[in-house]
Parts: C-alpha cells; sequence; structure tokens
C-alpha cells in the first residue's frame, strides 16, 4: 500500500499585513484582536533593531506573536525554545512568507 501525500498551500483567513503596514482597518476585526496585532506591533518596534540579522529577527517576530496571541507564559515555557525554532526555520524555508517578514523587518525596524 503506498501512501500518497497532498501538498496543500496554507493561506489565512484574513490578510494581516495591510494592518502592519499602516492601511485601514476591516470591520472583520474584533476589539481583542486588535489590540493583540497592536501589542504585537509594539513589541516589534522596541525589539527589532537594524543590525540584527535576518533569522535572529525572525525568531523575534515568531516569539512576539506567539505572546501576543498565547500570552508570554508560552514563549518561556519549556520546550517553547525548540516550537520557536521551528516556526522560524519555517518562515525562513518558505519564499513567501520570508518576504513578508522582511517587510515587516524593514517597516518596524529601529536603529
Amino acid at each position: 500500500m503506498r501512501t500518497q501525500i497532498r501538498k496543500k498551500e496554507w493561506s489565512p483567513a484574513r490578510e494581516i499585513m495591510p494592518l502592519i503596514l499602516g492601511k485601514e482597518l476591516g470591520d472583520d476585526l474584533s476589539e481583542k484582536e486588535i489590540s493583540k496585532l497592536e501589542l504585537f506591533e509594539a513589541g516589534l518596534k522596541n525589539g527589532i533593531k537594524k543590525d540584527d540579522t535576518i533569522e535572529a529577527a525572525v525568531t523575534k517576530i515568531v516569539k512576539l506573536a506567539l505572546a501576543a496571541e498565547f500570552g508570554p507564559s508560552l514563549v518561556k515555557a519549556q520546550g517553547a525554545a525548540q516550537m520557536v525554532a521551528t516556526i522560524t526555520r519555517a518562515i525562513m524555508g518558505d519564499a513567501k512568507l520570508r518576504k513578508q517578514a522582511l517587510i515587516i523587518i524593514d517597516r518596524l525596524s529601529n536603529e
């Protein structure tokens, strides 16, 4: 018996990039989601430096996204470092995600 594997590309239900890039918020975001995104963006502005390597900056993005969505205790939990590293590798290995991460780094990094 042969196993068949179908590759399915994940596409988010909503487009978050316009929010991060300063465009108008849609009516489809709840107040809680908006506050999480604002927390995420504030963390990026304070956390990402221009002299960070791309991988270090993507790691910071992943940690901040997890902290904004699930709380900072998840990022500090045992085993979280391996999860963050896996997500970072996935972003770095996918051209589309890497490009989005580079846009975020370019727009929100500080000196």
